[in-house]
């Protein structure tokens, strides 16, 4: 609770914890509310944005054909005959 009523006060204007910021009230005119209850929401965004960022698993994109799945790519293509197949498939066991 601590941490939410010390980031309210760290901008001034209407945040999380300031009453009159959502109308046509005082300074604030047309706006919604205060230019600190935005930059509160920002700092809080980039917060978890990056938060997120440093625990997600880095992509290790597409990973390489087995020596398999190459043999069977060349038989159905006609580079290597059955036998050739056959006797390469049973070296890779």
């Amino acid at each position: 609770m601590e941490f939410i009523s010390a980031l309210s006060s760290w901008c001034s204007g209407s945040g999380f914890g300031h009453g009159a910021g959502y109308g046509m009230s005082g300074m604030s005119g047309w706006m919604p509310f205060h230019f600190g209850g935005i930059l509160q929401l920002v700092v809080i965004g980039l917060i978890i944005y990056f938060t997120v960022r440093m625990f997600r698993k880095p992509d290790t994109g597409p990973s390489a054909p087995s020596a398999q799945d190459i043999l069977k790519r060349r038989y159905a293509s006609g580079e290597i005959d059955e036998e050739t197949y056959i006797r390469m498939k049973n070296e890779l066991k």
